[in-house]
């Protein structure tokens, strides 16, 4: 008879699980470090253009900052602080009892400028903290005696806007008031403006779209994919009814004529508040994300379905008669294609200025401020 085997060493097995236990913590060490590497990698790459009009991506808001308003339908909410996050910034905004994104507001000290920064959410900004947007770097090229405050609202066209700054200006005391004007959506939000209808109350934006969003949300990895699985889906442009009226305005030939009245009415109202204030008035003219491209235009038009050529520049032609006399007024598209040579002044999946998007455009506003707050009431 063979003699039987030795049992195995018990040293000889422990050392042989620790090397099996120490490859499968490399192994996965290993991926974890590239699937990191490929997340930060997608933060920052284009991908799918237009990628923000597909995501829907207000569901990822905190809506605790605004409260309801039955004559503008909201403002801001006196003392919220929302937080924010997507997988491009996280942020926290926060309101002041004036209902101001600001610190508290003390009184007017002499020798102070403010510019009151009034408009929807390009204005807000919660997709960059508040010592960067455009208004906080304004301030630091205009020197320590000006303060430019930020009024902004998700939603409001030009006559909300312009409500707004009424009832703030009594506490605020502004010398100058600046309206960013949206392309994107403003037509249609001043053609649909009925003040006085609106709740008292109104629900928070909708939930996440789907668990897989509320699971996975925060990864650009998987916000890419979503996109890019929805692009390619043939059904979807009719579905995006929305966002094809509001890009329908930059195709060839698009018809203006219905919106044009309503604004021409909103920045009148807006033009009569700063007269009875007597200050300036100044209106930077805002591009869509996809408008500062006649290739990223086209792209959108085919995105929602729509045939034609593409005419990035047709609303901020068919708004500029529509300025009120005296108004200062800058369109800011040129700005934002030239500062896009040198990186992403939008946000690819949220639609709304970056970091480097509000940089050029304070460097562009700085030198029309300084005209306004230079000229005699």
């Amino acid at each position: 008879d063979r003699p039987s085997a030795a049992p195995p060493n018990p040293r000889v097995r422990m050392s042989r699980l620790r090397l099996t236990l120490g490859r499968l913590a490399l192994a996965t060490f290993s991926l974890l470090l590239a699937l990191g590497a490929v997340e930060l990698l997608a933060r920052h790459r284009v991908g799918t253009e237009n990628a923000w009009m597909l995501l829907n991506t207000p569901n990822w808001y905190d809506n605790s900052i605004f409260q309801a308003d039955t004559e503008l339908m909201q403002v801001l909410a006196p003392g919220a602080v929302g937080r924010f996050s997507t997988p491009e910034f996280t942020t926290t905004v926060r309101i002041s009892s004036q209902g101001l994104r600001e610190d508290e507001l003390p009184s007017k000290p002499p020798g102070e400028r403010r510019v009151l920064a009034v408009g929807d959410s390009f204005t807000l900004a919660v997709q960059v903290e508040q010592d960067q947007s455009f208004q906080a770097l304004l301030e630091e090229q205009l020197g320590p005696t000006v303060r430019v405050l930020n009024a902004g609202v998700d939603g409001y066209g030009t006559g909300q806007a312009a409500r707004y700054a009424a009832r703030l200006a009594p506490v605020v005391q502004p010398d100058a008031l600046l309206l960013t004007f949206f392309l994107g959506n403003d037509f249609s939000d001043n053609q649909g403006f009925r003040p006085g209808t609106y709740p008292h109350e109104r629900p928070n934006l909708p939930p996440l779209l789907s668990p897989a969003d509320r699971r996975w949300g925060w990864s650009a990895i998987y916000m890419h994919t979503r996109a890019w699985q929805k692009s390619r889906d043939p059904s979807l442009a009719p579905a995006l009814g929305h966002q094809r009226a509001q890009v329908g305005l930059f195709a060839q030939g698009a018809d203006l004529n219905p919106f044009l009245g309503p604004t021409r009415q909103a920045l009148d109202e807006l033009a009569a508040v700063a007269a009875r204030l007597q200050i300036p008035l100044i209106v930077a003219i805002a591009p869509p994300a996809f408008a500062i491209d006649e290739a990223r235009t086209a792209s959108a038009l085919e995105m929602v379905g729509l045939p034609g050529s593409a005419d990035p520049g047709g609303p901020a032609r068919a708004l500029q008669p529509l300025l009120p006399a005296g108004a200062l007024s800058l369109d800011l598209a040129p700005v934002l294609a030239e500062a896009e040579q040198g990186g992403r002044t939008y946000f690819i999946f949220d639609g709304h200025w970056s970091r480097r998007g509000h940089r050029a455009v304070a460097q562009a506003l700085a030198p029309l401020i300084e005209q306004a707050l230079a000229s005699p009431r």
